[in-house]
C-alpha cells in the first residue's frame, strides 16, 4: 500500500513540473521580437530570390510558439529548415534562437510569398482572330502569383499579333493566347521575288494558301504557271529559292 502511495505522488510530482502552474505560463513575444522574427524570416525566404524586392512581398506571417521567452534586444539564431524553392507560395523556416551561444529554444514560421509584375491586360471584349492594337492594351500592376507563364510584359510584343480565342475585357494576354497575323491571304495577288548575290528578279503570282511573317506557302507563279513554295517576307511579298 505505501509503495503505491509513493508512485501516485511521484507521477503528481512529475505531472507539476511538466504542467506549468497558474501565473507561469510563457509570455506572448513582444512586438519588437514578433518583428525582428518576421525581418529574419523575410531575409531567409528573399535573400537570393530572382526578383527585384519591390516585385515580392510576404503576407499571412505566422509564428509558432506564440508564447514563448525570447531574449529582449538582440539575439542570435541558427537557421535550421529553409524553403527548398523560391516559387511563390506558402513558406516555411524554423529556427533555433540562441544567447551567448546558448539555445533558448526553436521557432517555426510560415509566410505566403506573393509576386507581383506590371501586365498586359485588353481594354475591351475581344475575338478570336482580332489584330491588336496599342488601344486595346493596357499595362497593369497586380499579383502575379498563381499565374501561368507566358505573360506579356511588353505591350509591343502583343501589337499587331492576331488573338487564337476570344477575350473579354480585363483578361491578361498570353504568349500562348497570341498568333502572327497572316502577311498574305489565300488567292491574294503577290509578288514572288528570287535573287542570289549577282541577280534578282520577280514576277507575279498567287498564294495558294495564307502564310504569316517567315511561313513558307505554296504559291502559282503566273508567268510560267509552275507551282512553288515560297517565304513571305511582307504583304503581299514571298521569296522563292533559286
Amino acid at each position: 500500500m505505501l509503495l503505491r502511495i509513493t508512485r501516485l505522488l511521484l507521477v503528481a510530482m512529475l505531472f507539476c513540473l511538466a504542467c506549468p502552474l497558474s501565473g507561469q505560463a510563457a509570455e506572448s513575444i513582444a512586438a519588437p521580437e514578433l518583428a525582428a522574427l518576421e525581418t529574419i524570416f523575410s531575409k531567409v525566404v528573399l535573400g537570393n530570390a530572382p526578383w527585384p524586392k519591390e516585385d515580392v512581398k510576404i503576407t499571412n506571417f505566422n509564428v509558432q510558439p506564440l508564447a514563448m521567452t525570447i531574449p529582449a534586444g538582440s539575439f542570435d539564431y541558427r537557421v535550421t529548415q529553409r524553403p527548398s524553392d523560391f516559387r511563390p507560395g506558402k513558406k516555411n523556416v524554423s529556427i533555433d534562437i540562441l544567447q551567448e551561444g546558448l539555445e533558448q529554444g526553436q521557432v517555426k514560421m510560415s509566410g505566403d510569398l506573393r509576386l507581383f509584375g506590371t501586365v498586359a491586360n485588353t481594354t475591351k471584349r475581344l475575338n478570336r482572330n482580332d489584330i491588336l492594337s496599342r488601344d486595346d492594351i493596357a499595362m497593369r500592376r497586380q499579383d502575379i502569383s498563381m499565374l501561368d507563364g507566358g505573360i506579356i510584359k511588353d505591350p509591343e510584343q502583343a501589337v499587331g499579333q492576331k488573338l487564337k480565342i476570344s477575350l473579354p475585357a480585363g483578361a491578361i494576354l498570353y504568349e500562348q493566347s497570341l498568333d502572327a497575323p497572316n502577311l498574305v491571304k489565300r488567292g491574294e495577288r503577290v509578288t514572288i521575288m528570287a535573287k542570289s548575290k549577282a541577280i534578282q528578279i520577280t514576277a507575279p503570282g498567287e498564294a495558294k494558301n495564307s502564310g504569316a511573317l517567315g511561313e513558307m506557302i505554296r504559291v502559282k507563279n503566273l508567268m510560267s504557271r509552275r507551282e512553288i513554295h515560297a517565304r513571305v517576307l511582307d504583304v503581299g511579298l514571298v521569296e522563292a529559292e533559286f
